[in-house]
């Protein structure tokens, strides 16, 4: 079948489809962009064709002017917008990943409600915060902000676009089950700029006077608004920032800053040839990753709307043992529609976030203290790279399991690689350095009593 005769299918689904109301006719155009790039552009970069960025688009955070705090007027064309796309499912829940519980009964929404309420109230302020919902979360966290108080969040839903057939490259339709929302995904996070536009939402920040926007996912427990950026938004006409921290061997898959044809993009391993990921992986080769801790001029955005793009990333995926493509873009994709951007340099402190349950028990030991729904990294893991965690997916596989299975903070002040396999409860004050691997026996779950101490080691849990 031609690409033009995949055009005109894809069109001919959106017809049949129950829902014809404008939100959904808006989506529907998206995901066409989508489908035409999809079809139509090469999806690997040409690896002769970069170079890395000039010194003159990168700057380092310690090295800006602090934050005049009599300049409050700059929080007053500031919002803040957390992305609430995603389901915790690779913590084994069904619900919005932003419900799950971090520590302390703090949910990772929790934790970016209150820390934006502290910054508002240390500045007197009333900064909009924002959460960017899909079909999936919306309701759930409608729920819960009515339960918890928190009138003062607003939020806005992302586009629903169709999942392929990765054979037959149209959307999914199954005359013999209901795939319901099986059949949908959201486009990812770069669909973050026609969805404030389709919502309303960018007219009435702008309408309000508010010219700059912080992005961040909200399972980014590290990604609090750094009044220094948005300072140097504001001074030097900045239209995007990215900030970008060192690689490490747990980021190695994670998307940098490269140039093309002197313009930035964000380079994304769906884009690299297979040849070239050794490359790409390399911390030695690509030294920087982002964080998506991103800040947006919305006036710029204004201008280069509808025809913001970036490159498409192809989510390949099995759902009801069914082959099955996302079609997905990126806010970081996004930096090559701007004219003045930047890549900000910042400590790791500011990239914590919780993609596995090997991260949430990273933030729930010693190497972290939870002061005030802030979460402060010790020193002496500040600028090295965290632990690699890796806990044996058939029987740590939900957050109820870890709750159980580690009820006491683990010391990992020291501990560089900690792996578990096998059924093992850990007892209180286990103490774990360098690179450490806990056995547990077949025929019993194991414990590694209180007080123990390992380094360097392999350990079997009686």
């Amino acid at each position: 079948m031609s690409n033009d005769q995949l055009k005109s299918k894809l069109r001919e689904f959106f017809d049949r489809q129950p829902d014809q109301s404008e939100k959904a006719h808006q989506d529907s155009k998206i995901f066409e962009v989508l489908y035409s790039q999809f079809l139509e552009n090469q999806h690997c970069i040409d690896w002769n064709s970069w170079k890395f960025l000039e010194e003159k688009h990168q700057v380092t955070l310690k090295d800006l002017e602090p934050f005049d705090k009599s300049r409050f007027n700059i929080l007053n064309k500031l919002a803040v917008i957390k992305l609430n796309g995603g389901l915790g499912t690779t913590m084994g829940c069904s619900k919005a990943k932003s419900l799950v519980e971090v520590r302390e009964g703090y949910t990772f929404m929790d934790l970016a409600v209150l820390e934006h309420q502290k910054m508002c109230e240390a500045h007197n302020v009333d900064t909009p915060l924002y959460l960017m919902n899909s079909f999936y979360t919306d309701e759930d966290t409608k729920k819960y902000l009515a339960e918890k108080g928190y009138s003062n969040v607003k939020t806005f839903v992302q586009s629903k676009c169709p999942r392929l057939d990765a054979e037959t490259k149209l959307p999914i339709e199954d005359e013999n089950e209901d795939w319901g929302d099986d059949a949908w995904c959201p486009p990812g996070h770069g669909n973050i700029f026609q969805s404030l536009q389709n919502s309303g939402v960018l007219d009435q920040l702008l309408a309000d006077g508010r010219e700059i926007i912080f992005v961040s996912n909200i399972d980014n427990t590290g990604a609090n608004t750094d009044l220094q950026i948005v300072q140097l938004m504001l001074d030097k006409n900045v239209d995007y920032i990215m900030e970008c921290t060192p690689k490490t061997q747990v980021d190695v898959k994670g998307g940098t800053l490269i140039d093309i044809g002197g313009r930035m993009m964000h380079l994304e391993m769906p884009q690299v040839p297979a040849e070239n990921l050794p490359d790409f992986c390399s911390t030695k080769v690509f030294k920087i990753f982002n964080t998506n801790n991103i800040y947006v001029n919305l006036k710029a955005v204004k201008k280069l709307l509808p025809d913001i793009k970036s490159e498409i990333i192809v989510n390949k995926k099995t759902i009801r043992s069914r082959e099955v493509l996302q079609l997905e873009f990126s806010i970081g994709g996004c930096i090559k529609n701007f004219d003045n951007a930047l890549c900000v340099h910042v400590e790791r402190k500011r990239f914590r976030p919780v993609k596995n349950l090997g991260d949430l028990l990273s933030l729930r030991s010693t190497l972290c203290d939870l002061d005030h729904s802030t979460f402060k990294v010790h020193h002496n893991h500040e600028l090295g790279a965290p632990p690699v965690i890796s806990l044996d997916p058939s029987i740590y596989n939900s957050v109820e399991v870890v709750d159980l299975k580690f009820p006491h903070p683990l010391v990992m002040d020291n501990c560089s690689e900690f792996a578990v396999v096998g059924d093992v409860t850990f007892g209180k004050n286990v103490k774990l350095s360098g690179k450490v691997t806990v056995n547990g026996k077949t025929e019993s779950p194991g414990v590694v009593p209180d007080g123990t101490v390992l380094k360097d080691q392999e350990y079997i849990a009686e």
